[in-house]
């Protein structure tokens, strides 16, 4: 059984704060499900690459944000792996809370 699977992070504009930064979220989408997560990083907007999901230029703030980005990718990455490489019975017990 094929299952699609995405990981994409974006800023959360009308939460802008006081020093003009903003949230940066994560979504993730399994076969059409998605869920939404704060990660827990601050952002300056005139720094984000919406099409990429990444802070641009080579500033301490950009390549922080993009370090702890590309570490939460991974281990989303090995989590989903993880979970379709155990047999379907497993996967249903995950699903139905058991």
């Amino acid at each position: 059984m094929k299952s699609t699977f995405s990981t994409i992070f974006y800023l959360k504009r009308q939460a802008a704060r006081k020093d003009g930064t903003v949230p940066v979220m994560g979504r993730i989408t399994v076969d059409g499900t998605q869920t939404q997560f704060s990660c827990k990083i601050t952002i300056d907007p005139k720094v984000w690459d919406t099409k990429s999901g990444r802070a641009i230029g080579r500033s301490a703030a950009a390549i922080e944000a993009n370090r702890m980005l590309d570490n939460m990718r991974v281990s989303i990455n090995k989590h989903y792996r993880e979970i379709m490489d155990r047999p379907l019975i497993s996967k249903v017990k995950i699903c139905r809370g058991h």
